[in-house]
């Protein structure tokens, strides 16, 4: 089972990047499942976040750096902080990778949901087994409350959706031999996305499949 776990590792972390937007991500015309609307209002600081998040969505990654560390340096709320190093964390992913990300989305990942699922993508990437037992404690315990039909629902628009984020969890319990709830997660997440033919979802199953068969 251990080459077997290696062999899907090598499978599945080009996918991972495909959640980042280097496939697709920020730019892509899917439905990333994002939503301004959703999580605490936009304050004072966060003008500058929504200033980072267009630097984002352009490509403009170190522009976007440059706009978080504006709030981090004015005094922030708890939210604009939060806000603040998650963009600094998916604006470091986007830059390198997404194990480039984990020391800010540690930071926001109490408040911000998008770091929770920043940090789980990165954790993904580095693959060990610990790993692979924090991405379900960020995924199902923290982000999901333990409702293994949660809903996510992006505030910025990161690229990532709730169908991606519980295939995500899916090859997380496939990964460390849950089999049972890796199959509940996949079969959900094709269920909230019906059109995943041809999509990072689809590729995740793919993998998945090859781990419990």
């Amino acid at each position: 089972m251990k080459k077997k776990h290696l062999a899907a590792i090598l499978l599945v972390i080009p996918m991972i990047f495909g959640l980042t937007g280097c496939s697709g991500g920020v730019n892509g015309e899917g439905d990333s499942g994002y939503s301004q609307d959703v999580g605490t209002p936009i304050v004072r600081g966060n003008a500058f976040n929504d200033l980072g998040w267009e630097n984002i969505g352009k490509g403009q990654y170190e522009s976007a750096i440059a706009q978080f560390n504006k709030v981090l340096n004015d005094n922030p709320t708890d939210d604009e902080k939060a806000e603040a190093n998650n963009g600094l964390g998916w604006a470091k992913s986007y830059l390198g990778e997404l194990k480039d990300g984990i020391a800010w989305f540690e930071k926001a990942k109490d408040i911000s949901n998008d770091a929770k699922v920043g940090l789980a993508a990165a954790y993904l990437q580095k693959a060990s087994r610990s790993d692979m037992e924090m991405v379900i404690d960020l995924l199902f315990k923290q982000l999901g409350a333990e409702n293994p039909h949660f809903k996510y629902s992006a505030r910025r628009n990161t690229g990532v959706s709730d169908a991606e984020v519980h295939a995500m969890l899916a090859y997380a319990y496939a990964s460390v031999g849950s089999n049972d709830l890796a199959r509940e997660q996949l079969d959900y997440a094709k269920e909230l996305d019906p059109n995943y033919a041809g999509t990072t979802i689809e590729q995740l199953a793919n993998v998945i499949e090859f781990l419990l068969n």
